[in-house]
């Protein structure tokens, strides 16, 4: 069984608990790991662990999966905030060292949402902070009172990694849960489908073999909860498991 490790969300110690109130707590949202056990995969919360113990808990690991959440920090890449939030640096710190662990040994990573902004981010890419206020076009990205039941169609790319699943052979939409967005596109991903209003909603990583790295901006875990049909998602994570499936020597 395919060992899929994924990075969780993070709580520092909060007094206003009501109980563990001085401890850093480690999460991971429900759906995310039914979705990735839907596919017969072990879902494995990688909890924050010191750097002398973490690397030989991911070597254990046959790929990575990062999931939705927070904003990342504008300092990751070198702007500053726009506004009263500063992101989550906790969370990015953590997730960021596993990152790079796990692209330096040439494993398979599967970014949703956040974690495909932080894909973008760790390879070099940049942020617009508030699509809404930065990025002044027709497509509505979020929706509080419908949450993950706001929809927007995306255009794929012809002939490239989501073309030739053909994932859009029945529907041409996804949910769409996010106010920040891709602003520059770090120079080793390849973008493979874009909304209508022109923003990158899904890339891979061109350094590795095509799908093995990738990033999609919507949320396919939250498919089930609309009304509406979406794209094939599961031809899209069958993909990306094949290359769990054999695991990278971790003598270079």
């Amino acid at each position: 069984m395919i060992k899929l490790g994924i990075t969780g969300g993070l709580f520092p110690p909060n007094e206003q608990r009501t109980i563990f109130q001085k401890k850093q707590l480690c999460y991971l949202e429900k759906e995310f790991a039914n979705y990735w056990a839907s596919f017969g995969v072990m879902p494995i919360l990688i909890p924050n662990l010191s750097p002398q113990l973490l690397p030989s808990f991911l070597e254990q690991l046959d790929a990575l999966a990062l999931l939705g959440g927070t904003d990342i920090s504008p300092l990751q890449y070198g702007e500053q905030p726009i506004g009263e939030w500063h992101g989550d640096s906790l969370r990015d710190d953590y997730e960021l060292s596993i990152l790079d662990w796990f692209v330096q040994k040439e494993y398979p990573v599967f970014g949703i949402c956040r974690g495909f902004q932080l894909l973008n981010v760790y390879f070099g890419g940049s942020l617009y902070q508030d699509l809404p206020s930065q990025y002044s076009k027709q497509v509505k990205h979020h929706c509080s009172k419908k949450y993950d039941l706001h929809t927007h169609p995306i255009n794929l790319v012809k002939n490239e990694l989501l073309d030739e699943l053909r994932v859009n052979k029945s529907a041409h939409l996804v949910n769409s849960i996010h106010h920040q967005g891709i602003k520059r596109l770090a120079k080793d991903l390849v973008p493979i489908a874009h909304a209508d209003d022109g923003l990158i909603e899904a890339f891979y990583y061109n350094n590795a073999p095509k799908g093995k790295v990738m990033g999609v901006q919507w949320h396919p875990e939250f498919f089930f909860n609309a009304a509406e049909k979406f794209i094939d998602d599961k031809v899209i994570i069958e993909h990306f498991l094949q290359f769990a499936s054999i695991k990278p020597s971790l003598v270079k």
